[in-house]
């Protein structure tokens, strides 16, 4: 699992740069044939992470519900987000790892409820969610590039 979490953390801090690279203004913007904004990815990467991992082995996940329904899959922005979210993600994008990595190591994730995503992966267990959110979290990066490409 170590190459796997070296990985994320490699992708958080590409996620972080965004955080302090962009503008208030421009992580909120939705560029025109977008549904969404850089930090509504940044948002639902870390509450997707919670439920894939935790929520799904029946463990309190580390976000707020209110967040979480916020950024949860189905989503959209609606409302532009303050600078304390800005500052609230730049926390959780690195410690949701630590956390991760720590209850994994004590090994915390005994039991999971097994999923078939909606782009037909099958995690039956934490290790594969794990897995499988680097690739969402891949996924959502390659949103982020292009969607930099519109900003003013």
């Amino acid at each position: 699992m170590k190459y796997s979490f070296d990985i994320w953390k490699t992708n958080r801090s590409i996620y972080l740069k965004y955080l302090t690279e962009y503008s208030l203004a421009q992580l909120n913007q939705v560029p025109e044939g977008f549904s969404n904004n850089l930090i509504w990815n940044i948002g639902h990467v870390i509450v997707v992470q919670q439920r894939l991992v935790y929520g799904l082995s029946d463990l309190s996940m580390h976000v707020s519900d209110t967040l979480f329904q916020k950024y949860k899959p189905g989503t959209k922005p609606e409302a532009n987000e303050p600078q304390e979210t800005v500052a609230l993600f730049k926390e959780l994008l690195m410690s949701s790892i630590d956390q991760t990595i720590s209850d994994f190591k004590l090994g915390k994730f005994e039991r999971y409820n097994e999923l078939t995503t909606s782009k037909g992966f099958h995690l039956a267990n934490a290790s594969e969610a794990i897995n499988y959110n680097n690739y969402h979290e891949g996924m959502h990066l390659g949103t982020m590039i292009g969607l930099v490409k519109f900003l003013k």
